[in-house]
């Protein structure tokens, strides 16, 4: 059997994997030609019994993928990556290492350390509420139950 190493790119097909394990099916043309999807487990920095980081890429993301023990029979997603203009408006800054943003359908948050507009940002919107929901914490907040 033909062993593949290193990473390779390839694009999200579905994002719903059925057995709850943070699957993703992708398609990876470099190794399988055009039209093959495979399953492919999380690589994560974080995970346990109930506890973790989970974040699923949408369909049609830019992934990077590879194969346990070069193995093409068990693909790994470990990664995204961007492709040209996808980068998110809010971190084209000078510095980008002073905000970032985690932005799914509906929901963005950004941590911002920008000198004259730092802060934490929470917003909600369309398809999650029906108007804008917006949460800016830029000054000393304190919050109790």
């Amino acid at each position: 059997m033909r062993q593949f190493f290193g990473k390779y790119r390839g694009k999200v097909v579905a994002n719903k994997d059925p057995m709850h394990l943070g699957r993703i099916q992708v398609q990876v043309p470099a190794i399988f030609g055009a039209g093959h999807q495979s399953w492919a487990l999380p690589c994560v920095p974080y995970a346990g019994s109930d506890v973790g980081f989970f974040a699923i890429p949408p369909v049609g993301a830019n992934i990077w993928v590879e194969f346990e023990g070069g193995d093409p029979d068990n693909p790994i997603w470990s990664g995204c990556f961007w492709g040209q203009d996808e980068l998110p408006h809010r971190v084209r800054v000078d510095d980008p290492t002073r905000v970032q943003v985690f932005k799914s359908e509906g929901m963005t948050c950004v941590l911002d350390r920008s000198e004259g507009t730092p802060g934490f940002t929470i917003q909600v919107e369309q398809p999650i509420v029906r108007g804008v929901l917006k949460l800016v914490f830029n000054t000393s907040v304190l919050i109790r139950k």
